[in-house]
Order: structure tokens, then sequence, then C-alpha cells
């Protein structure tokens, strides 16, 4: 709730200006990255969680073991298109990267992507929420959660966001993965722009 209050009493011209100048998180990030054109990430080991609600029933799990998502699964044999955002419900990843994957979603499969997935280091019932509350549609965009920063350590996308009280994340990033190897990948400064782009590249 503190979110949405805080949303209700700034215009969304103004948040969009802070998000587009990437002030909102104050950040220390790695000089170099590990993903080009041309990695294979089909062959990591790390697994990432299905975003969901926390489940109250004997039916659903909520063990991690019965949710990882396995590189290979993820990616051999497909096209998908991935955009990593640092973390839910913060203002540039709300109100400037998810919203234009959203309103592109169907042109994304029209080009031939069989899943876009938005990736976040975070816990999937966080992950899930922050979807939910958006009116994500998890049946075209799935959202996955890296616990640990596991995957993004592995791929030096791991970014100090310590100073706005939220750790270590994942770096803002796009990229396209044709049966596990990368096509197209961006390190995001106009995040508003991100699904465009990236549209363009698949």
């Amino acid at each position: 709730m503190i979110m949405i209050n805080s949303i209700a009493t700034k215009s969304k011209a103004t948040l969009l200006r802070t998000a587009r100048r990437g002030s909102a998180l104050s950040t220390t990030q790695a000089a170099t990255r590990d993903i080009s054109i041309g990695t294979d990430l089909s062959v990591s080991q790390v697994t990432l969680q299905k975003a969901r609600p926390w489940h109250m029933n004997d039916t659903d799990s909520n063990l991690a073991e019965d949710n990882a998502v396995t590189m290979s699964a993820l990616f051999k044999g497909r096209k998908v298109a991935v955009f990593g955002v640092p973390a839910p419900f913060t203002g540039t990843c709300t109100l400037a990267h998810y919203p234009p994957y959203q309103k592109l979603q169907d042109k994304f499969k029209a080009k031939g992507i069989d899943e876009i997935i938005c990736y976040s280091v975070s816990d999937p019932y966080a992950h899930y929420n922050w979807g939910a509350l958006m009116k994500n549609n998890f049946e075209k965009i799935s959202f996955l959660a890296d616990v640990d920063c596991e995957w993004a350590k592995e791929n030096n996308l791991d970014t100090d966001y310590t100073g706005a009280s939220l750790g270590h994340r994942s770096a803002r990033f796009s990229m396209i993965v044709d049966d596990g190897i990368v096509k197209s990948f961006n390190m995001v400064e106009d995040a508003d722009k991100d699904a465009e782009n990236l549209l363009e590249q698949a």
C-alpha cells in the first residue's frame, strides 16, 4: 500500500522522468558483463523459481524443488524474450519498464517468440503479487524469480542496490535467446524504450 499511495501523490509524468534519468535507484554496478551474443545460456545449472502466490491448500506446492525452472527447459529448442528488472514494486520497473512489454506482448508472439519472461532477483511471492497488481496475464508474460541472486552473479549482472535498501539485485537488461543461444543483449538505460527496441531485435 505504501507504493500505491506514493504513486497516487505524484503524476505519472514526473515518475517517468525520474525513471528515464535512472535516479530512482542509486547503484554501484559491475564494470563488465559476461553475457554477449553467442553465449549459450542453456548449459547453466542454476534454476529459477516460478512466481506464485502462497498456496494455502494441499494441492499446490510452495516447495522450491516443485517450482524450479532449469535453464535447459527454459531456453532449449525455444525462442525467448527476457527482460530483467531490479526489483518488484519499484517505480522505474512498475511505470516504465514493464508496461510497454504488456502492450506489445502479442507482437512478440507474432514474431515467433515462444515466451516472454520478466526476470528479477526476488522471492517468487513478491514477484507474483507485483505482476498481479499490474494485471499481468501470466500466460503471456511469465515471471521468474532468482531468489539468491545466483543467476545474476553467474552472468556478472549482480548489482549493489544497498543504498536504496534493496541489497544485491540484477542490473536492468533484455535479451533474445534462440535455442539457448543469445542473439541480442542489451544493458537497458531507457526502460520505457526497451520493449520496442527488443521487439525490433526479435
